[in-house]
């Protein structure tokens, strides 16, 4: 049997090394974010080869820091680690969802459920503003189909009931969901209403028409 002075010498080993592995992993973390908002951008512009390569890139830096998490697996659940893996969920995702692919699953993408979930939440967010940059286009149609992804979304969500400490905060997520999908679909509304009303007004050239007919 060891003694407690052995005993701590080893504990005091794993959690050297599980310190360092720390240290490794948060520059990784940080670059994934990075790299995130990078192809989130990219999908908005539709510069699909740069977002497709990009993608690429993120999914193989998860795999990569999986690997490196094998000798350390709680600091997978570590909140940077997790926060990070959300903001790639919801960059992949939203990258389906523009160039009008399948949306991943968790498993595609080597993620777990929770950061997951929470990664499509907040990717309606910017599905929000592909729908205001169709409204301001007249792709009214395009407009309709992302709203009605977010109308799925909120209510899919609302199913999910379990405990803060489990979902990682989708309720907090959810609620805020529902203000954008209000938002949303009162811009579309009255979008809709404002193409009604230009279709019932005479053009410029109508009434410069009109004013010469009157005119002796």
């Amino acid at each position: 049997m060891a003694s407690l002075s052995e005993i701590l010498t080893l504990i005091r080993q794993r959690l050297d090394r599980k310190e360092e592995l720390r240290e490794q992993v948060l520059p990784l973390a940080r670059q994934l974010i990075r790299e995130s908002a990078a192809l989130i951008k990219n999908a908005h512009r539709k510069e699909w080869d740069e977002a497709q390569n990009r993608r690429k890139v993120l999914l193989e830096a998860v795999s990569e820091l999986k690997v490196k998490l094998t000798e350390a697996p709680d600091l997978w659940f570590a909140g940077f680690v997790q926060d990070a893996l959300k903001e790639v969920a919801e960059a992949c995702i939203v990258y389906a969802l523009l160039k009008d692919e399948p949306v991943p699953s968790p498993e595609d993408l080597g993620i777990y459920d929770a950061p997951y979930l929470n990664g499509l939440l907040e990717a309606m967010g910017e599905l929000r503003r592909a729908i205001l940059d169709a409204i301001r286009s007249e792709d009214l149609s395009t407009a309709e189909k992302f709203l009605a992804i977010m109308d799925e979304v909120y209510f899919e969500a609302m199913t999910f009931d379990q405990a803060d400490a489990i979902t990682q905060g989708a309720r907090r997520r959810t609620d805020a969901l529902r203000a954008i999908l209000e938002r949303t679909r009162s811009d579309i509304t009255l979008a809709y209403q404002y193409r009604k009303l230009s279709n019932l007004l005479p053009t410029l050239g109508e009434v410069t028409e009109n004013e010469n007919e009157l005119l002796p």
